[in-house]
């Protein structure tokens, strides 16, 4: 039977989905984040740093930030804007809900505001379905006015080792190198994507699945909403550089985001915008 806990997860109010097959996910109200989703053989499929910390004003190191309504530093808020450390809440479902699902919703406020004037509403919907992982990001206009925002499902998968990764699907599609001063723009003309080092990657405009080869098996990725796609992995830094990741962290993981950079959403009084990403085996 499919059910729904409330829990604490490292001191932070949580809920867990748990499917029929025995597959979970778990999601922190502080962000709206899915800390872990779990398949069902058990296995671990999102990495979250053991060193990652989780305080109230603080971004968890791992899972699935997020990003709203900035990415990154394009723009002047807070980096990657401030839906990751904000406090969301659970939207009560309906007693005759037969999906094993949950709803987060993050509304504006006096905190809000006085970081960005736009009145708002976000929902993050996390779904077990058919052994995969469903996430769907919705973002109302509740003003008057106009408004644009960029977004991310800033995803940290789990790969055992970063040397097994292979991820394919980004094929000619048009990238740009975060880790160059200008990132300068280019068509990626690999078949296959290996993560060896540095890898800080937003391709433009991307087909939808990707299919991700590592040492924990294969994963499909989907997403709708979304355009373009973000591969990171810090590669080796400097002892000390990231406070919450390990020094070897780098070699468990590698993100790849469904994000909404290159054309900003400008969304109208009263719209909606929906963007969603799905992970399967």
């Amino acid at each position: 039977m499919s059910h729904l806990e409330t829990l604490l997860f490292q001191g932070l109010p949580a809920v867990r989905l748990r499917a029929n097959d025995g597959s979970t996910a778990t999601i922190t109200l502080h962000g709206a984040h899915v800390v872990s989703w779990t398949d069902a053989r058990g296995l671990e499929r999102l990495y979250l740093s053991p060193t990652s910390r989780f305080d109230a004003g603080q971004a968890i190191r791992g899972g699935v930030p997020v990003i709203f309504p900035q990415f990154s530093t394009r723009g002047p808020l807070p980096r990657h804007g401030f839906a990751r450390t904000a406090a969301w809440s659970v939207v009560e479902a309906p007693p005759a809900s037969a999906d094993c699902s949950v709803t987060l919703r993050l509304h504006s406020s006096a905190d809000t505001h006085a970081l960005w004037p736009q009145a708002f509403v976000c929902e993050l919907i996390v779904a077990l379905e058919d052994g995969r992982l469903c996430m769907r990001l919705e973002v109302n206009n509740l003003g008057t006015a106009p408004f644009s925002f960029q977004a991310a499902l800033h995803t940290y998968l789990a790969v055992g080792s970063l040397g097994s990764v292979r991820l394919s699907g980004l094929e000619n599609c048009v990238f740009e190198d975060s880790t160059q001063a200008h990132g300068p723009r280019a068509a990626d003309r690999q078949a296959v994507l290996h993560i060896d080092g540095t890898t800080d990657r937003i391709y433009y405009d991307t087909p939808s699945p990707l299919a991700l080869q590592s040492d924990h098996g294969a994963l499909a990725l989907e997403q709708q909403g979304f355009c373009d796609v973000v591969v990171w992995n810090p590669g080796q830094t400097a002892q000390g550089a990231f406070a919450d990741l390990p020094q070897d962290g780098y070699q468990h993981f590698v993100c790849v985001e469904a994000a909404l950079i290159g054309r900003a959403c400008e969304l109208g009084a009263g719209e909606r915008w929906v963007g969603m990403q799905t992970l399967g085996a």
